[in-house]
């Protein structure tokens, strides 16, 4: 399946092909990952569910979530009526065209209480 990785260490925006869940969690580079809402086509946005304790590089589109997300961000489709992940619906430009910032931990701290 064809996703995109956001990736605020490298501040990369990138397509890149998933297999199954494991895949997921290598792309995040994490033990447990969680869902960070959906995108204006419906994709799914999974994060590493452990970020806000362990993550020190954010990224930030207001557009789709109103607080920064901690650590790398993975776009993924899904089917609405199975539930089955699928290609997402949109693609690296499509993300990189999305109003979005990269942010340290110090930048997002100034920015207020994250909950």
């Amino acid at each position: 399946m064809k996703g995109v990785l956001v990736d605020p260490y490298l501040k990369t925006i990138e397509n890149v092909e998933v297999g199954d869940w494991t895949d997921i969690k290598k792309h995040l580079q994490c033990d447990v990952f969680g869902s960070g809402g959906y995108d204006e086509g419906g994709d799914a946005i999974y994060v590493n569910d452990e970020g806000l304790y362990t993550e020190d590089m954010f990224w930030y589109a207001p557009e789709i979530y109103p607080y920064p997300y901690a650590g790398r961000v993975l776009f993924l489709g899904i089917n609405r009526s199975n539930g089955e992940s699928q290609d997402s619906f949109l693609d690296s430009e499509d993300v990189m065209d999305i109003d979005h910032k990269f942010m340290t931990r110090d930048e997002v701290a100034v920015m207020g209480d994250l909950h």
